[in-house]
C-alpha cells in the first residue's frame, strides 16, 4: 500500500476540519456529533472523495481570458492559451507569464485548489497527470474507480470545446480585413490584469515603500526612494458574488487596477537661446530647489560618505546637460548676436562644431562656469534659518563628478 503524498494529506485533512466546524454545534447530542464525525471522516478518505473530486472536474475549466469579466451572464466557451514569446514590444499572453484562472460552478472549486497541490517533487498533481507518471498512478492506487476515468474526468478541466461559442452579453468589435470584417469577441487576459494588480500594490505598499514614506516625512535620505502611481481607477467585478466571475478574482476579491490610458498634454515651449550667459539665463533656480535642497540634506551625513549625494549630483549635471542639448539643436549661428563668451558659443552653438572638437580649452572654462553656478545655486536654494555646508571637499568632488561626463558635454 503507497504512502499518500503529505501534500494530499494535509489538503483532505484541512478540508475535513473546515466542513467538521461547520456542520458540528453545541445543539447536537454527542451520539449524532460522533456519527456525523464517522461520515466526514469517511467522506474525506482518499479513496472516497477522488472519484467525486474527479466527477465535478467537468464543471470547471482552466482558462487564460474569461468573457465573464464583460458580463456575469456570459456564457463563452472557455479559451486557453499560452501565447508565443517575441520581442514586439507588446504587453500581451506570451510576453509576460501570469496565472492563469479557473472559470465553472464555484462550488467546485476544491477540486481546482486540489489539482494545483505541489506535490514532493515540486510539480503540481496536474501537472503528474497530464504526464501520467507512475509517482501519480501509485497516490490514486486507492481509489476504488480505474486511474485512467480518474485521470481522463481530471483533466477535462484543461478540455479545449470542441466548438468554440461566444456570446452576445461581450464586447465585441468589428476588425476590417481584405474586403469585409471579423466579428472579434473581446475577453479579458484575467492573469494579466491580477499580475498588474499585484505589481501596483507592491510598488505603492511594499515595506520598503513605507519605510520611504517615512524617512520622507522625516525628512531624511532613503536608499531607493519610492515610486507614485496617479490617477488609477479601482474597477470592479462580480459585486458581492466575485467567486461566480473566476477564482483569481475571487482570490483578490473582485477588484483590479485601470491605468490612465488618455494621451499626454504636451505644451509647445520656444526654446529660448542664452543672450549673455547660458547659466543665468537658462537655467531657472525653481527646476532645481528641490534636488539642491535634498542635497543639502545629504550633506549632513558627510562622515556617512552617503552615495545619495553623488547620485543627486548626476540628476543635477544630466538636468544641465538635457538643456544644453535643447539649445545645441537650434540653427547653426544663432549666437552670432549674443554677448556669451567664446566658450560657450563653442559649447552651445554648433556654427562652431569644427572648433568644439578641435581645441579643449572651452571645456575647462565651462567646468568652471558649471561649479561657480553649482555653489551659488545651492546658496541660493537654502531657506534663511539654513547653513551652508558645501566647502572645499564638496567642491571638488562635484568637479570630479562633472569630469566623468566631459564627453557629454
Amino acid at each position: 500500500m503507497s504512502l499518500i503524498d503529505p501534500a494530499i494529506q494535509n489538503y483532505l485533512n484541512d478540508r475535513k476540519v473546515s466542513k467538521t466546524k461547520k456542520v458540528l454545534n453545541s445543539s447536537k447530542s454527542n451520539f449524532e456529533k460522533n456519527e456525523l464525525d464517522q461520515t466526514i471522516t469517511d467522506e474525506f478518505m482518499l479513496q472516497n472523495w477522488l472519484p467525486d473530486a474527479a466527477k465535478r472536474a467537468r464543471q470547471l475549466s482552466i482558462v487564460s481570458h474569461c468573457g465573464k469579466f464583460s458580463h456575469p451572464r456570459a456564457k463563452t466557451s472557455a479559451v486557453l492559451t499560452q501565447g508565443h514569446s517575441q520581442p514586439d514590444g507588446f504587453l500581451r499572453t506570451g510576453n509576460s507569464s501570469a496565472d492563469l484562472d479557473v472559470i465553472g460552478n464555484a462550488a467546485a472549486l476544491d477540486v481546482y485548489k486540489f489539482l494545483i497541490l505541489p506535490l514532493q517533487d515540486g510539480q503540481t498533481l496536474l501537472a503528474h497527470l497530464e504526464q501520467d507518471t507512475d509517482y501519480i498512478k501509485q497516490q490514486f492506487s486507492l481509489s476504488h474507480k480505474p486511474y485512467a476515468e480518474l485521470r481522463e474526468e481530471f483533466l477535462a478541466i484543461k478540455q479545449a470545446p470542441i466548438e468554440p461559442k461566444t456570446s452576445e452579453k461581450i464586447k465585441q468589435v468589428y476588425f476590417p480585413v481584405e474586403n469585409g470584417y471579423h466579428l472579434l469577441s473581446i475577453m479579458t487576459p484575467s492573469g494579466l490584469v491580477f499580475k498588474l494588480k499585484n505589481k501596483i500594490n507592491n510598488l505603492l505598499f511594499s515595506e520598503q515603500t513605507k519605510q520611504a514614506r517615512e524617512s520622507r516625512r522625516n525628512q531624511e535620505s532613503h536608499e531607493t526612494g519610492f515610486d507614485e502611481l496617479y490617477d488609477l481607477t479601482i474597477i470592479g467585478f462580480g459585486g458581492t458574488q466575485p467567486q461566480n466571475i473566476s477564482e483569481l478574482n475571487s482570490k483578490n476579491l473582485g477588484t483590479a487596477y485601470l491605468l490612465p490610458s488618455m494621451p499626454p498634454k504636451i505644451e509647445a515651449h520656444m526654446v529660448e537661446p542664452p543672450h549673455s550667459d547660458f547659466f543665468n539665463n537658462c537655467l531657472q533656480l525653481k527646476n532645481f530647489k528641490a534636488s539642491f535642497q535634498t542635497f543639502h540634506k545629504t550633506l549632513k551625513f558627510r562622515a556617512q560618505k552617503t552615495p545619495h549625494s553623488h547620485e543627486l549630483i548626476n540628476a543635477i549635471i544630466e538636468q544641465v546637460l538635457d538643456k544644453a542639448f535643447q539649445i545645441q539643436q537650434l540653427p547653426a549661428g544663432w549666437s552670432v548676436n549674443s554677448r556669451i563668451s567664446q566658450s560657450q558659443k563653442i559649447w552651445l552653438d554648433t556654427a562652431y562644431l569644427e572648433r568644439r572638437e578641435q581645441t579643449s580649452q572651452w571645456l575647462d572654462n565651462i567646468l568652471n562656469d558649471f561649479i561657480q553656478w553649482f555653489a551659488k545655486a545651492y546658496t541660493k536654494s537654502l531657506s534663511k534659518n539654513q547653513v551652508g555646508l558645501f566647502e572645499d571637499a564638496e567642491f571638488h568632488h562635484v568637479k570630479k563628478t562633472l569630469r566623468e561626463y566631459q564627453e557629454f558635454f
